[in-house]
């Protein structure tokens, strides 16, 4: 009777362990759609526009995260075919942390940014990704999502395509580039951290705070403006204990080359039709005197007759 029990005892561990190896498979094979899925559902509940990943790789073995391919749509009714992109991101986990309710991560890396600012008919995208993250600020978060406190964010190669002049064409471009932007102690002064959308609402702050403190002599008052103006109806990022530097910042191009074409085209064009307006003006009087001195003198052959 003992052998029976046994067999059954043996059978019902081995379908215990099969049904373990097909759970651990699960988890391997489904973590990355999960993991790719959260970043794309944050930062579209962050920014209010649509944003994906074309990847992202769960390392089990080596506890590392990456992502690649991040797009953030460019709000409707604007020109350019996004928003934000990333190239590459990546961060350290210590996976036991993940049962925790605030996981702390020592570094997380970002790398290529590809950013649109653009102003048009009195609108512009970055007003309207401002006006979303004020909403998403007043919602309470889910309070069950994961919350995280990143000890140190570095961004790096950020480069960022804005208007130069109310213009139009090429010339009305401005490119500059920003090579890093350090981010410390992100979620410490909040309670039990930030989630991943709120963590999207700080990236975009710093990128932002960058280009009005540093990008000040180069971009137009009125978009620089419209981003302080913005950012003062954010909680900032002081107050969510957030230490901010910000490396250089340069312009992409000749700029001065580019404003004197600029310049010489306007006058070029001023030139043109002050000219055009005075042979007009020209060939104008002088019809008049011919028709004053018709008045005046008669015809000077019929005088002669």
């Amino acid at each position: 009777m003992e052998i029976p029990a046994v067999k059954t005892l043996i059978k019902l561990v081995a379908v215990l362990v099969i049904l373990l190896i097909i759970a651990v498979v699960a988890v391997v094979f489904y973590i990355d759609v999960i993991a790719k899925t959260a970043v794309e559902r944050g930062a579209t509940a962050a920014l209010g526009v649509e944003t994906t990943l074309d990847g992202a790789d769960v390392g089990i073995m080596s506890g590392e995260f990456t992502m690649n391919g991040l797009h953030v749509a460019n709000p409707e009714g604007f020109d350019t075919n996004h928003f934000l992109t990333l190239a590459d991101g990546s961060v350290a986990v210590d996976f036991k942390t993940l049962r925790e309710d605030t996981v702390e991560l020592p570094h997380l890396t970002l790398a290529g940014i590809d950013l649109n600012l653009e102003k048009k008919a009195g609108d512009s995208n970055y007003g309207v990704i401002l006006d979303n993250m004020k909403k998403g600020e007043a919602t309470e978060p889910d309070p069950d999502a994961k919350k995280f406190v990143i000890r140190e964010v570095t961004v790096t190669d950020i480069t960022v395509h804005t208007a130069l002049l109310p213009i139009g064409g090429d010339l009305s471009k401005l490119d500059l580039e920003i090579d890093e932007i350090t981010l410390n102690d992100v979620g410490s002064e909040t309670e039990g951290g930030v989630v991943l959308s709120e963590l999207s609402g700080v990236l975009i702050k710093a990128i932002f705070m960058a280009i009005v403190q540093k990008g000040g002599d180069l971009i137009p008052d009125d978009i620089v403006g419209g981003l302080q103006d913005g950012l003062a109806g954010l909680t900032s990022l002081g107050d969510l204990g957030v230490d901010l530097s910000i490396g250089s910042l340069e312009a992409l191009g000749d700029i001065g080359g580019e404003i004197g074409k600029i310049g010489e085209d306007i006058t070029k064009g001023l030139g043109d039709g002050l000219g055009d307006v005075g042979e007009g003006a020209g060939k104008g009087l002088e019809d008049a005197a011919k028709g004053i001195g018709g008045l005046l003198g008669g015809n000077k052959e019929e005088d002669d007759e």
